[in-house]
C-alpha cells in the first residue's frame, strides 16, 4: 500500500525517502513519527530480541550451535527492526537473509542430533554453500520475485523443522517427557495463529486496515502481532530442541515456566 504521510510531516515519504523494499505491509506508514516508517511492526520486533537473547543465555546444552541459533535469532529482531523503521531494501536484507542462516543453524541441529550416523562436516558445508547460494539470489531480485523466491526458500527449511521437531516430540513422548514434548503443539498453536494473522494482513489488508471498506473499524497490527507470536512460537521449539539434545546426549536438565507462558529450561 502507498505511504501515508503525516500532515507535519513534509510532503515525500518520511524522514527515510522513498519506498525500495519488495513489500511495504498494511500498517499505514509514518503516522506517529516521520522517523518510524511502521511504528508497530518496528516496536513489536524488540520481541524476537528479547527471546532470542533468552534462547541463547539459558542454553543448558553447552552445545555452542543452541547460542548460535538464539543469537541468530537476536539479528533476525534487529534486522526486522530496521526493515520496518524505514521500508528500504538494504534494510529488508538484513530481516530476511539472517532468517535464512538462522533456519540453517536450527536444521543442522536438528538433524546432527537425531541422527546419529550423518557427516558433522559435510552437512554444515552444504548448508553454508545452500545459505549462501539463497542468499544470493534473495539479495540479488527485487519486487515480487524476491517477495515468492524468499519466502519459498525459508519457508520450504521450515516445514523441515516442523517435521524434524515432531520426531524429536515423538521420542520424548515415548521416553514419558510429555511435559518437554508439549512444547511442540504450544510452539504449533502459536505459530498456526501467527501465521493466519500474517496471510491476513498480507492478502487482505483492506478489510482489515480500519479504512474505507474494511471490516473492523481500526488497523489491528496484524503483522506486529505475527513478530510476536511467531517469536513465543520459536522459543517454545527451540527449547524443545534444547530438551531434546539433552535426552539424547544424557545431560539431566529441568523444564520451568515463567509466568506460565514463557518455558525456561537448565541443566540439573
Amino acid at each position: 500500500m502507498a505511504p501515508i504521510i503525516p500532515i507535519s510531516s513534509p510532503i515525500g515519504a518520511g524522514y527515510w525517502g522513498d519506498i525500495t523494499a519488495s513489500v511495504d505491509w498494511c500498517e499505514e506508514n509514518y503516522t506517529w513519527t516521520p522517523y518510524i516508517a511502521e511504528f508497530f511492526n518496528s516496536w513489536s520486533s524488540v520481541s524476537m530480541i528479547l527471546l532470542g537473547e533468552a534462547c541463547a543465555r539459558m542454553n543448558p546444552t553447552n552445545h555452542r550451535g543452541f547460542t548460535l541459533l538464539g543469537r541468530s535469532i537476536t539479528i533476525v529482531g534487529l534486522g526486522s527492526w530496521l526493515f520496518h523503521a524505514t521500508l528500504k531494501y538494504s534494510m529488508q536484507m538484513t530481516d530476511e537473509l539472517p532468517m535464512l542462516w538462522a533456519i540453517s543453524i536450527a536444521c543442522y541441529l536438528t538433524i546432527t542430533t537425531q541422527y546419529k550416523n550423518v557427516d558433522e562436516q559435510k552437512l554444515k558445508w552444504a548448508l553454508v554453500l545452500w545459505t549462501a547460494l539463497v542468499s544470493l539470489f534473495t539479495a540479488g531480485f527485487s519486487g515480487k520475485l524476491q517477495f515468492f523466491l524468499f519466502q519459498a526458500s525459508f519457508n520450504g527449511l521450515s516445514l523441515v523443522m516442523v517435521y524434524l521437531c515432531w520426531r524429536a516430540k515423538r521420542e520424548l513422548e515415548e521416553a514419558g517427557m510429555s511435559h518437554v514434548a508439549g512444547l511442540f503443539a504450544r510452539g504449533a498453536k502459536c505459530y498456526g495463529v501467527a501465521a493466519a494473522f500474517w496471510l491476513v494482513d498480507t492478502n487482505l489488508c483492506s478489510y482489515v486496515n480500519g479504512q474505507e471498506g474494511s471490516v473492523l473499524p481500526f488497523n489491528v497490527q496484524l503483522h506486529a502481532w505475527w513478530h510476536v507470536l511467531a517469536s513465543l512460537g520459536l522459543v517454545y521449539l527451540v527449547i524443545l530442541m534444547m530438551g531434546h539434545y539433552c535426552f539424547v546426549r544424557n545431560i539431566p536438565f529441568k523444564l520451568r515456566n515463567i509466568c506460565v507462558i514463557f518455558p525456561y529450561i537448565h541443566a540439573n
